[in-house]
């Protein structure tokens, strides 16, 4: 390992502490979904894991926060964590692949929660960034476009290898760091 924490394929290591954090973090998945999907969201907003409850879930997000901004001075942590597992985890029930988080300073999404999808050349998803995103555009379709785009990506892969289906990480769900470090080009350079 070189002195910068990088090892010898130019990877950025992980600490045991970063790794155990996130496996903890994954590890309360369920009940973590199921309290912001009983008790975090009105009983309008639908909770399927469905292109309709990305829909529900971003307009909800849209009237609760003018902007980003006060977005970014919310204390409820709750409610930011449980939409963020709901987005991440709606993905990837139709994309396969699982979450990571990685710590290199020119990684575009450092330190943040993302996901990697079992799709040819993935891009990282941050769910938290998808939230912002959201919030200043505020167009109602931030999620949506994600979700088409993946699901005609995933179609095309099927059409193209007969069988081919997308693979869920097991649990917990983390992504190993060294298998998924050419999806970790966005960067901040």
């Amino acid at each position: 390992m070189s002195d910068d924490g990088r090892t010898e394929t130019g990877e950025q290591s992980h600490t045991p502490e970063q790794d155990k954090l996130l496996i903890e973090w994954l590890e309360i998945m369920q009940p973590r979904l199921a309290r912001f999907e009983d008790f975090l969201t009105p009983r309008e907003v639908v909770t399927d894991y469905t292109r309709d409850s990305l829909v529900s879930l971003e307009q909800l997000i849209i009237d609760r926060w003018p902007d980003r901004h006060v977005f970014a001075q919310e204390q409820d942590t709750d409610f930011t964590d449980g939409a963020t597992r709901y987005i991440g985890e709606t993905y990837l029930r139709i994309g396969g692949g699982g979450w990571f988080v990685n710590h290199d300073p020119s990684f575009l999404y450092s330190g943040r929660l993302c996901i990697l999808l079992d799709v040819e050349m993935p891009v990282p998803i941050s769910p938290l960034n998808l939230i912002t995103t959201m919030l200043s555009r505020r167009t109602g379709n931030v999620l949506t476009r994600i979700w088409d785009g993946q699901t005609k990506k995933i179609a095309e892969l099927r059409a193209a290898n007969p069988g081919w289906e997308p693979k869920r990480e097991p649990f917990p769900g983390a992504i190993p760091i060294s298998r998924s470090s050419s999806a970790f080009t966005p960067s901040v350079r």
